[in-house]
């Protein structure tokens, strides 16, 4: 037999291949396969446009705007124990400052435009002015006596820029800060053994803050990024922030040069 023909015949014989396809058994019963399609493991137009970002924070919330109230629940009160509120501009601080962790989810709706979740905490140490609230006197803590948390949800839009890219965002949601204080009774009617050793008070707030922020692509599905941004419903209240975050999607499905 001629080489020739005896090449057609191997080819003929030997199973079609499928570029980028793979078929794996599912039974006993020959033929019963479950075939991948091509491109499932990289096609863009076949992979859920979402991401994950962790990275640190850090904000100021404006003191003189806040209006706090003290936190301890009712059920665990002492003896002769009262609540008390005061207004932020008391603490004689400018800004509640805290530094930590934020993080979130979003996905990618029509195109470049996303939606996400976030949220985040922090911490930080200030130095109060002594004050009266109720019948206590409030005097400065020491360590950490600043907790800051938020959560909300962004919408933004990336433009790619090749292997950088730039973002516009807006955080809307809420925001909260708890500052901790020594007590001391103010009023004789009130002991000090009937005190906590540390009383707490928060204050809530609305966070819409719009946001610039830039990334750089480590790799097609990890960036490092930076933002900073600015609560408009106090414009005393920003943030900067560093993240991490990996994209299920290449790219984002763009990284087209302008």
């Amino acid at each position: 037999m001629k080489p020739r023909v005896v090449f057609f015949a191997v080819l003929l014989a030997t199973p079609s291949a499928h570029a980028g396809s793979k078929c794996v058994e599912v039974s006993d019963v020959v033929g019963h396969e479950k075939c991948s399609r091509y491109g499932d493991a990289w096609s863009v137009e076949r992979t859920l446009p979402f991401l994950f970002r962790f990275g640190i924070r850090y904000g100021e919330i404006a003191a003189s705007s806040a209006s706090f109230r003290e936190e301890l629940k009712k059920g665990t009160h002492p003896a002769g124990y009262e609540g008390f509120t005061y207004r932020g501009d008391r603490l004689g601080v400018h800004a509640l400052p805290s530094l930590g962790f934020d993080g979130g989810i979003a996905f990618f709706v029509i195109g470049q435009l996303y939606l996400g979740l976030e949220g985040g905490l922090g911490f930080g140490s200030i130095t109060t002015a002594t004050f009266s609230a109720g019948r206590y006197v409030l005097s400065s803590d020491s360590g950490i006596d600043v907790t800051a948390f938020h959560a909300g949800i962004p919408i933004g839009y990336r433009i790619a820029l090749g292997r950088a890219s730039l973002r516009g965002e807006v955080l809307a949601g809420g925001t909260g800060v708890t500052v901790s204080h020594a007590a001391s009774a103010l009023s004789p009617n009130v002991t000090n053994e009937s005190l906590p050793s540390t009383v707490s008070a928060t204050a809530w707030m609305f966070l819409v803050e719009p946001r610039v922020a830039a990334d750089i692509w480590f790799t097609q599905h990890i960036t490092f990024g930076a933002y900073a941004g600015v609560n408009v419903v106090d414009q005393a209240s920003h943030s900067i922030g560093l993240s991490l975050a990996w994209h299920h999607r290449a790219f984002d499905g763009d990284m087209r040069l302008w």
